[in-house]
């Protein structure tokens, strides 16, 4: 999954450069910087790669387990941040998101995407969100993988 999430950032027009914030370094593919991480989840993840100067112009993120990704799904994505976009998941949560400018906000993950947006807007940040079935699938449980291969 992870290996076509990142084809899929390789081939959206909208990314300049992929940056794989993981704690295994050895999972990244030619091409892709890496940042490590120490592994202690998505919101320590996030805040570390928002933090860093590759960031500053803009960020595009996408979990690594959403494997009907696209590379058009993201253009859209970025397409539709004034200057934020969320992609919801199937469960209401957030898979990926586009930002114009990392200006400080930290959204998050693991929470419903209402959440995400109210949050943007007590900062001064107007969020869409964005129902895209290349984007709604992550797999989380059993029957996530279930219906990827329903997909298939």
């Amino acid at each position: 999954m992870l290996d076509r999430v990142l084809g899929a950032c390789a081939a959206a027009e909208s990314i300049g450069g992929t940056l794989l914030v993981t704690p295994a370094p050895g999972l990244a593919r030619d091409g892709v910087e890496v940042l490590v991480d120490a592994g202690t989840g998505h919101a320590d993840a996030l805040a570390l790669a928002l933090a860093d100067p590759r960031a500053a112009q803009g960020v595009l993120v996408v979990m690594g387990d959403c494997p009907l990704v696209t590379a058009e799904s993201l253009d859209a994505l970025a397409r539709a941040a004034r200057p934020l976009a969320l992609a919801r998941a199937r469960d209401g949560g957030v898979n990926a998101l586009a930002l114009t400018e990392a200006n400080g906000f930290r959204p998050r993950f693991g929470v419903p995407a209402s959440v995400t947006v109210a949050e943007a807007r007590a900062a001064g940040l107007e969020a869409v969100v964005v129902d895209d079935p290349a984007l709604a699938l992550d797999v989380d449980r059993p029957e996530d993988y279930e219906l990827l291969l329903a997909s298939a």
